[in-house]
Formats: C-alpha cells, sequence, structure tokens
C-alpha cells in the first residue's frame, strides 16, 4: 500500500506544477506623425540695394544697373507636405518724403517681384507680383509636388523698375519697399 500512496502523490505534485518553458507573447503597436509644416532654415530676410534709381535723364533705370549685390536672394526652407504653396506681394518703391505723382514728377518706383521654387521632382514653380499705384492681389501659386530638399530652394529677384507715366521724373530721396514671402503647405 505505501507504494501505490507513493505513487499517487507523485502523480498529483506532478500535476499541480506549472509546465516548464512555456511563452507568454503578444504586440505592441508603435505610432506617431508628421503635421504639414515648412520652416525656414535661416529666417527669410535679407537686403536688395539698388541704390541710384534714375538715368542721368531723372527717368527710372528700368534695369536697376546701379544695384550692389545682385537683384536676388536665396533662401533654403524645408516643409513636410506633399504639396507647397508660395505666396508673393510687395508694395511699390516710395519715396520717404513724398510718393505723389503730379505735373510730371513721381516719387513711387513700380517693380516686378518674383518668387522662384524648386520643385523637388525637378523644375520650378514661379509666382510673379508686379507692383502699381492700386495693388493687386498677392500672387499665390501651388507647386504640385514637394519643395526640393536643397540649400536655396526658394529665391526671390527684383526686376523691371517702372513708374506710373513713362515720362515722370523721379523725385530726390531716400526710396523703401518690402516683399512679403510666404512658403506654406497646402
Amino acid at each position: 500500500m505505501k507504494k501505490i500512496v507513493c505513487i499517487a502523490m507523485a502523480a498529483t505534485a506532478l500535476a499541480a506544477s506549472p509546465a516548464l518553458a512555456q511563452n507568454a507573447s503578444g504586440t505592441v503597436n508603435v505610432s506617431g506623425s508628421v503635421a504639414s509644416k515648412c520652416t525656414a532654415s535661416t529666417p527669410i530676410s535679407d537686403a536688395i540695394t539698388l541704390n541710384e534709381l534714375a538715368l542721368a535723364t531723372g527717368k527710372v533705370d528700368q534695369a536697376f544697373s546701379s544695384q550692389t549685390g545682385g537683384l536676388s536672394r536665396s533662401f533654403t526652407v524645408v516643409c513636410t507636405s506633399a504639396n507647397v504653396q508660395i505666396s508673393v506681394s510687395s508694395n511699390a518703391l516710395n519715396n520717404s518724403t513724398d510718393n505723389s505723382t503730379q505735373s510730371g514728377y513721381t516719387g513711387r518706383v513700380h517693380y516686378t517681384s518674383t518668387l522662384t521654387a524648386n520643385k523637388a521632382g525637378g523644375g520650378v514653380a514661379t509666382a510673379v507680383y508686379t507692383t502699381a499705384d492700386t495693388l493687386p492681389a498677392t500672387t499665390d501659386v501651388a507647386l504640385g509636388d514637394r519643395l526640393a530638399n536643397a540649400a536655396n530652394n526658394i529665391t526671390v529677384a527684383v526686376s523691371n523698375g517702372t513708374t506710373t507715366n513713362a515720362n515722370d521724373i523721379l523725385k530726390a530721396g531716400a526710396y523703401t519697399s518690402t516683399i512679403a514671402i510666404v512658403v506654406a503647405p497646402v
């Protein structure tokens, strides 16, 4: 009988102990997101110095040939969006003391701002804005592509100096203007 009791106790002990080498398994989901955004590597801020705006005749130098440092500036912008929109607007170059146009004289010089963006797939998108006595709406252009991941992928240039009346003589004084640039995800 002792043998039967020992065998019964051994069988009970084996049944009560956990199985050896069992695994517990499962999965862990990992997620994240990236918002649509555009960021300038350095601020979109610079200056274009046109210097003397008038020819010897007193009329506007349409080519801005007295400028120093070039008529364009480039910036590096990073965008995460699959489509980017560029926008440009500006005001005329206004004489700080008298920007009126009268009697054959003017204190206002109009010009064209051209904003160019390099596309990731090649090519460029261009937004052109020309000032006038009554300013037009901002020029917006969608790239239809990602912005190129490259240095100096956005460029603004000025050109085509004009006056309201072709024969106007420029008034002496300091002339200033600003160009507004926006690079935005669509």
